[in-house]
């Protein structure tokens, strides 16, 4: 397969390279492919910067218009699907998601307009073989598109190589019509940006040994729901997966689309005899590559990892996390029915959940040890899932699970956006760390700064009978 041609997508924010691209370009040099181009669609500003790229052998192409400013992801993969035809690849490689938008859909969009199959999130690679973060192995295909985690850095060129020119493609080449390129185009309006507060508490620092006391009161406290019941509503809203409450709140007509053994053209079908104002998805793994491959089928906007449902004067609007958790964004779909797929969080399988962070991750098995003696659930942060020391099943944070308990308890979590804004739905938040300047401090109601050796040698007394 490295005699095939493979075409890497790469994405540019504010003049830099996305580092799930940089490493997905590793992976193709790594990897060996003999003919390698790649794709990138951004401003002609980035083009000493993928010059630069063409000294790693590779060549260079940029997709570069004023008309195709302001495209969704709807828009872009378009754009980018338009390009690649000329190109003609056999194989694409691009990143799981940009540093921006954090979606994902791009790469799926891509793939449904050019008829390729998915392979999502390579999470290693050895002699051709990549390891997915699901646990199975593939092969190198024809015809089909990888999309790849961030687990390598990008290699310097040789001081001695030389670089190539870049290839540039305008509208002139691509001949999009104008109304289906940029803002003009796109489905999706950001309508409002703000700093993101979701999931902040008030801390309460503590001793080891008022511990107990405060996980015994944290179980016995009533779950509140902070659901906000809408009285505008939309007509009719179709759902997938297990989200019947949500699509009811939105709307006075709920009605469950079933997508098991149906082709992606039978369900846009139904989709669109039902004339539905919008059509929302559970955000599982199989779901969250259905739902652009439908908005593709539809023409339809779509916007991920919804946190949060308005109506007003009749349109919906999307709260989300943009910029890896750091922003919330408010958006509105121009056309129906729109599209989306929701953040829901996963009941957890304890009261309590044991959770290891880089600062406990040398205490891994004994965090393991006292939760399987108190009866706690356990997880970890990304860096956590990343070493090894614990599947990926077990991460929680934007690219891992929201979780929901009664008790959270962070050992050595720092606390990135990305990770306290996928436990904002849980009861009571208990940080441990030995960094009393620590973000998570400022998502936990209550907090011990110390040794977590000490957090657990305490908890394996504890009883939750």
């Amino acid at each position: 397969m490295i005699n095939k041609k493979l075409v890497v997508l790469l994405k540019y924010y504010k003049g830099e390279l996305n580092p799930f691209d940089a490493c997905t370009l590793e992976c193709a040099l790594t990897l060996g492919f003999k003919d390698i181009t790649v794709l990138a669609m951004a401003p002609n500003s980035v083009l000493e910067s993928l010059k630069s790229l063409t000294r790693l052998g590779v060549k260079a192409v940029l997709i570069s218009d004023p008309v195709y400013a302001g495209s969704d992801t709807l828009v872009t993969s378009l754009i980018l699907s338009e390009a690649l035809k000329k190109l003609s690849p056999d194989i694409i490689f691009c990143g799981r998601q940009s540093v921006d938008g954090d979606t994902g859909f791009v790469p799926m969009m891509v793939a449904k307009r050019l008829n390729f199959n998915v392979y999502d999130r390579v999470m290693s690679i050895d002699n051709g073989s990549l390891l997915l973060r699901d646990g199975n192995t593939v092969n190198l295909l024809p015809n089909t598109l990888y999309t790849f985690e961030r687990f390598k850095n990008l290699r310097f060129f040789s001081i001695f190589s030389k670089a190539s020119s870049v290839t540039v493609l305008d509208n002139s080449i691509l001949n999009i019509p104008i109304d289906n390129c940029g803002l003009k185009g796109s489905k999706t309006r950001v309508i409002k940006t703000y700093e993101s507060t979701v999931g902040r508490r008030y801390c309460k620092f503590i001793t080891v040994d008022e511990l107990f006391d405060v996980i015994k009161k944290s179980l016995k406290k009533t779950t509140v729901n902070n659901t906000v019941q809408l009285t505008d509503k939309l007509n009719r809203v179709l759902y997938v997966g297990n989200i019947y409450s949500i699509a009811n709140n939105i709307a006075n007509n709920a009605i469950k689309l079933e997508v098991d053994n149906k082709s992606d053209e039978a369900l846009k079908d139904e989709i669109l005899s039902l004339n539905a104002d919008a059509v929302i998805f559970e955000d599982t793994p199989t779901l969250k590559q259905l739902a652009p491959r439908l908005a593709v089928l539809t023409g339809s906007g779509i916007c991920a990892d919804v946190i949060n449902f308005s109506v007003v004067n009749g349109a919906l609007v999307l709260t989300r996390p943009a910029l890896s958790g750091s922003i919330t964004a408010d958006i509105i779909c121009t056309n129906k029915p729109a599209f989306a797929t929701v953040r829901t969080p996963k009941k957890a399988s304890a009261d309590v959940i044991l959770s290891v962070g880089k600062g406990a991750i040398n205490s891994t098995d004994k965090v393991i040890d006292v939760a399987i003696k108190i009866g706690a659930e356990v997880c970890c942060s990304r860096i956590v899932a990343d070493s090894g020391k614990l599947p990926y099943k077990y991460q929680v944070g934007l690219t891992g699970k929201t979780v929901f308990s009664s008790v959270y308890i962070a050992l050595g979590i720092s606390g990135a956006v990305q990770h306290t804004c996928a436990i904002s739905s849980v009861g009571t938040v208990i940080a441990v760390n030995t960094d009393k300047n620590a973000r998570i401090f400022d998502y936990a109601d209550y907090g011990i700064v110390g040794d977590i050796n000490l957090v657990l040698d305490k908890l394996k007394d504890l009883s939750l009978n």
